[in-house]
């Protein structure tokens, strides 16, 4: 056992309201008003006293006239206890309030690009005027890397769609559920007024997959009718596909949260598919930062910029 290390047994049979009876004692130098310093009986204060002097060893106050003079073991244990306790109250007392403009640390964001292309912008602008001093990184994960790089802190917080088997250490709240629609150019592609399912799986498409697959919820619902896409490219990217719909005649289901990312590319025609299909739209974050002071912050900053993303869609 090297210096720094402890037995936390020990720790565990020591009462340390007795340092406290001590400190009250030391300052008082009178056992009935170190009772009352403590809102104790004088009984119950002379009592505390005999178990100090048998776990000490030392008799630590001795009566003199009125008053009780300490031993030098006494003297010599002061000065360590009034400054444990002094740094026992600064550990307990309660926090200062949280100062966006005075913190200084990076932040570190996963969300899927398309998230990203939606609420970073003003959530960097809102960084810049209230938390000039925090830096904010976004990682791209897949899905099975997510809750690895949340346990591992490798990453402070997840913004994600995909439905991860949390465990009892992960806190989570939803921001949104959101339904998908087809998208696609008019000036590419004509399809009818209200294209059915079998309309839209003959239409070649571009899916947004940064894994290299295509296969999810949107897939299921096409062959639970007995259907299947036809899918002809796979983009890493979300917002690559809006210019590729600009250039090609295709079409892309997509969360239809992301529509206004579409429309911002060029002139561009949805339709919503079946409103029982849906995702939920979550932020995911390991509770050992339940309190943070700046992770609540920019939670509370994301969940507000997310209700004003919907309220302006």
């Amino acid at each position: 056992m090297n210096e720094f290390d402890f037995s936390h047994d020990e720790l565990r049979r020591l009462d340390l309201n007795l340092l406290v009876a001590f400190d009250a004692l030391m300052q008082e130098r009178h056992v009935s008003r170190a009772a009352a310093r403590l809102y104790l009986g004088q009984p119950a204060m002379s009592h505390t006293l005999a178990r100090l002097r048998l776990l000490l060893d030392d008799p630590l106050f001795v009566r003199s006239g009125n008053r009780m003079q300490p031993t030098a073991r006494a003297l010599q244990l002061a000065p360590a206890v009034r400054d444990w306790l002094q740094q026992a109250r600064q550990l307990l007392a309660a926090p200062a309030a949280f100062d966006p403009a005075a913190a200084n640390a990076s932040f570190r964001l996963a969300a899927p690009d398309g998230m990203e292309a939606m609420l970073y912008p003003a959530l960097i602008a809102t960084l810049r005027r209230q938390a000039p001093g925090v830096q904010l990184r976004s990682q791209l994960l897949e899905i099975d890397q997510q809750l690895a790089a949340l346990d591992n802190d490798e990453v402070d917080l997840l913004l994600t769609a995909a439905p991860l088997p949390l465990r009892d250490w992960h806190s989570r709240l939803t921001l949104r559920e959101t339904g998908f629609s087809a998208v696609y150019a008019p000036s590419q592609l004509s399809l009818p007024a209200a294209p059915t399912l079998a309309d839209l799986a003959a239409v070649e498409q571009v899916v947004s997959s940064y894994r290299g697959t295509a296969a999810g919820v949107v897939d299921h619902l096409f062959a639970q009718h007995g259907l299947s896409r036809h899918i002809v490219a796979l983009s890493a990217s979300l917002m690559a596909i809006g210019h590729i719909l600009q250039q090609a005649p295709l079409l892309s289901i997509q969360p239809t949260l992301y529509l206004p990312l579409f429309r911002q590319q060029g002139d561009t025609r949805s339709v919503p598919l079946p409103a029982d299909i849906s995702i939920r739209i979550d932020l995911v974050w390991h509770r050992r930062n339940d309190g943070n002071p700046l992770h609540r912050y920019l939670r509370e900053l994301l969940m507000a910029q997310f209700a004003q993303l919907f309220a302006a869609t």
